[in-house]
């Protein structure tokens, strides 16, 4: 009976055990604040095409042109690499910036990740800061998100 008894607390304690840990360990704020991210809309040529017997389309093209992510660093140290996790209709992509990233400066770039797909809006299903490496050479790695 004391044996069953020890064996229930031991399998309990060994249960428990992820989950007390987990819960002690706060993530880092955030170092990088993302203030604009969206996906671009192709734009072709405006005018009807010769060859083509109806009007152009008004509304803009069906395909995607890159994606452009606006960010501020937050932290009084220069950014050498910002590394961002966005996810446009189920395909999640890792966009890399390098460069240095001065405090407080606002940065606006546009990257070639999901060109010539199909376009559902500009609107990403999500758009994270993944990791930042420092020009002092410490880093910040966001806790990854559950697949």
């Amino acid at each position: 009976m004391n044996s069953l008894k020890i064996a229930a607390a031991l399998s309990l304690a060994l249960a428990a055990a992820p989950l007390a840990a987990s819960a002690q360990t706060a993530p880092a704020p955030t170092p990088i604040a993302i203030t604009k991210c969206q996906v671009q809309q192709y734009q072709g040529l405006e005018g009807r095409r010769f060859w083509y017997p109806w009007a152009y389309n008004r509304y803009g093209s069906i395909y995607t042109d890159g994606v452009e992510i606006a960010y501020v660093n937050k932290t009084p140290l220069p950014a050498s690499r910002v590394v961002f996790a966005v996810n446009y209709r189920g395909d999640v992509e890792h966009v890399v910036d390098a460069g240095t990233f001065s405090p407080g400066v606002s940065i606006d770039h546009t990257f070639g990740q999901f060109t010539g797909l199909a376009f559902l809006g500009v609107r990403p299903n999500s758009c994270r800061v993944a990791a930042v490496r420092f020009t002092d050479g410490t880093a910040w790695r966001a806790i990854p998100m559950p697949q």
